[in-house]
């Protein structure tokens, strides 16, 4: 299951992950449970704002992102965690219907300098619709084991 080392990331490599689509009742119910904004949870209201129907919270963006990311990428890495995200952006809503596919792609890599055991990789995911509009551009920094 965990075949890529530190030395494994190469700079410049890309990944995509599987599709994930989302539903009204997804986005209804995240918005409920985590961010109650009148245009995450309210039909009616948010038909009244500038974004003229529901849309999805950022952060059910970025968490929908997420499990498409770790089932299969980080899951086969010696990964220690994350130290961190920069950069988050979200220019585009998502909608109800919408399908999400997310690209990463491998920025940068250095030695830590506390740890020889481990190294720094930063990574930009970007995470687009079916129309490859941009709803989530995220730059997120890992610590991977070393072999």
């Amino acid at each position: 299951m965990y075949n890529r080392y530190y030395e494994d990331f190469v700079v410049g490599e890309t990944h995509k992950t599987d599709d994930v689509e989302v539903t009204k009742q997804e986005i209804l119910e995240f918005g409920q449970k985590y961010d109650p904004l009148p245009f995450h949870i309210d039909e009616e209201t948010a038909a009244e704002t500038p974004f003229n129907g529901v849309i999805a919270s950022g952060l059910q963006t970025f968490a929908l992102s997420q499990k498409q990311v770790v089932d299969s990428f980080f899951r086969e890495s010696h990964l220690l965690g994350s130290v961190g995200f920069d950069e988050a952006e979200f220019p585009n809503p998502v909608r109800p219907g919408d399908t999400l596919s997310t690209t990463l792609e491998i920025l940068e890599k250095r030695p830590s300098k506390s740890n020889p055991s481990r190294g720094l990789v930063t990574i930009m995911r970007k995470v687009v619709n079916q129309h490859d509009s941009v709803v989530l551009r995220v730059t997120n920094n890992v610590l991977v084991e070393r072999q």
